[in-house]
């Protein structure tokens, strides 16, 4: 009879950097709040940068990770790698076990900051597959941030059953939305805000842009910045 083969594993290492913006006039002798930016599937950190550029002269810090998972885009004249937060096939126990490693590589990026830099209040935003984590993240982790934006993405409400104790009370919650929006259509991003305020998150705004589609406009950028200076206050 012969033997059954033996199966095992071995952990692959990436390296994920990230892009760290000081506030002008920053001071070292003092905390300042941070925002951590997450990118769209495919896109890069440096993408995400330019998207809220006309944020970055605010008086807080702002951090840029890449995606953790890199794969090929290809296009018909060329090849690119574009990066993920995290692995969906429909399976949703997959999904949000995803969605759980990812969040502890955000949380040990804010430790490293940290070791260099003193923050106060931290809040958490992201585009589309971004937006979606970034629901995920600040509900989860209520000791660590304020507050979640999500721009063009939905706000995984099946998901936060299992938050802290508090964090419904702790946590703003704003979904940043085009009305024209293909990808996600604009009546399920609305839902996922509602069932979030339905299970007890008081802190809950919906902003629409009724001229843009999947994609981080103007508009957008305009009160997204708003809503951080009331959050981060």
């Amino acid at each position: 009879m012969e033997d059954q083969p033996k199966r095992g594993s071995v952990p692959f290492e990436v390296d994920c950097p990230y892009t760290l913006v000081l506030p002008k006039g920053y001071d070292a002798g003092r905390a300042w709040p941070m925002v951590i930016a997450l990118h769209g599937m495919g896109h890069t950190h440096d993408i995400m940068r330019r998207y809220v550029a006309p944020l970055l002269d605010r008086p807080w810090m702002w951090v840029f990770p890449r995606g953790v998972y890199p794969f090929e885009m290809r296009q018909p004249d060329k090849i690119r790698i574009g990066y993920a937060w995290y692995l969906y096939t429909g399976d949703q126990d997959a999904l949000r076990e995803s969605m759980r490693l990812s969040t502890q590589h955000l949380l040990d990026v804010q430790d490293v900051i940290r070791k260099d830099f003193a923050i106060s209040d931290s809040a958490v935003i992201g585009f589309s597959q971004g937006g979606y984590l970034a629901g995920y993240v600040a509900p989860h982790n209520p000791e660590r941030f304020k507050a979640a934006g999500c721009i063009g993405g939905r706000l995984k409400h099946e998901f936060m059953d299992d938050i802290p104790e508090g964090a419904a009370e702790k946590v703003a919650l704003a979904q940043f939305h085009g009305g024209k929006d293909e990808n996600v259509a604009p009546q399920l991003a609305r839902e996922g805000l509602e069932k979030c305020a339905e299970a007890g998150f008081t802190d809950t705004k919906y902003f629409s842009d009724p001229e843009a589609g999947h994609e981080v406009s103007e508009k957008m950028v305009t009160d997204l910045g708003h809503w951080l200076e009331r959050v981060l206050q």
